[in-house]
């Protein structure tokens, strides 16, 4: 019985163990960025989805002061806060709030291609 634990735990250790070949990840899936972005656009879905909360004069009918301090009235301000916008907005999509302006997948990807581009706003 000793012996066939030995044999099974080799076996297990052989079949998990890796080589120089096994330790490389798969290449990550090629995500095209575009090499200009049209920053109105870009402007347009951060002011449609986020700036009804995120605004110095916020319109939201629950938020009346931008949460976070988070204020995205301006090309500028948008682009200092990118890092954050990326967070909740393209990877944990937690944003906009139980995404109650409806924001859709294909603006989180342009936004977040923008983001990964360096959030270029000229």
């Amino acid at each position: 019985m000793k012996i066939h634990l030995i044999v099974l735990s080799a076996l297990i250790l052989t079949a998990c163990g890796s080589s120089d070949n096994d330790t490389q990840q798969p290449p990550a899936p090629s995500v095209t960025v575009p090499a200009s972005f049209d920053t109105a656009q870009i402007q347009a879905v951060i002011t449609q989805r986020c700036a009804s909360c995120h605004s110095a004069t916020p319109t939201d009918d629950v938020f009346k002061v931008a949460p976070s301090n988070m204020v995205f009235d301006s090309l500028e301000q948008i682009k200092r806060a990118a890092h954050r916008i990326r967070a909740r907005s393209v990877d944990s999509q937690t944003m906009p709030f139980m995404n109650k302006t409806n924001m859709t997948n294909e603006e989180r990807t342009l936004i977040g291609q923008w983001i990964k581009a360096g959030a270029p706003i000229e």
